[in-house]
């Protein structure tokens, strides 16, 4: 069984091609922001390294935000084309929810630093909660709780969750270089596929006017 990862959300355009428990492949490509020039010459590229075509791929796993909004329509739309075309099974993940994958703790917060005091905060604790959040949101009103803070970059935001945590809880920073592609796409895949129709990007990040109404 086959599956495509592809996520467009970031400044690098990332491919992962996996069959069963076997990563067999990764591409990381920097296209900062144009990622529609690259995508589909990248997943040729992968898919002709192991003689394949686009029909051998059984699911596409796409990271639909947040992140760009021209990025994350990229990779949404590409692979839900193709599942569509192809009648393939089609999996959506969140990149906040992608972060806290393999790690193991009472309370998780992925985040992804925006500007100060700003940034998209997932909370993994019992109920989800995933939104573009102030440092001083009263959802972060933690206490007694085991918090693993994940994140890709770490900057005064992080810096500055990470205190107002250690108040009343026991806190550690975890930063990660890349998503663990196969533990990601095995979490998806133990998941309900979607109608292909039905898969969308979220777009929590916020526009100029609504960040300005937020602060």
């Amino acid at each position: 069984m086959k599956t495509l990862f592809v996520d467009t959300s970031r400044k690098s355009l990332s491919i992962a091609l996996a069959d069963n428990d076997e990563l067999l492949f990764i591409s990381n490509v920097e296209s900062y922001s144009k990622h529609s020039n690259y995508l589909m010459d990248e997943i040729k590229k992968v898919l002709s390294k192991f003689n394949l075509t686009p029909n051998d791929i059984d699911n596409f796993i796409v990271l639909n935000g947040p992140g760009s909004f021209t990025g994350i329509r990229v990779g949404v739309t590409v692979c839900k084309t193709l599942a569509w075309a192809l009648h393939k099974k089609l999996y959506q993940l969140n990149n906040l929810e992608a972060l806290k994958v393999g790690i193991n703790n009472e309370v998780i917060i992925s985040v992804i630093p925006d500007k100060k005091d700003f940034g998209y905060i997932g909370i993994y604790d019992g109920d989800q909660v995933l939104d573009y959040m102030n440092i001083n949101d009263e959802r972060l009103l933690i206490v007694n709780k085991n918090i693993s803070i994940v994140t890709m970059e770490n900057n005064n935001f992080v810096d500055d969750l990470k205190k107002r945590l250690s108040v009343n809880n026991k806190v550690d920073v975890k930063i990660i270089n890349d998503y663990d592609y196969l533990k990601i796409i095995s979490y998806v895949l133990s998941r309900q596929d979607i109608n292909p129709h039905l898969a969308e990007p979220i777009y929590l990040k916020k526009i100029d006017a609504e960040k300005k109404y937020v602060d």
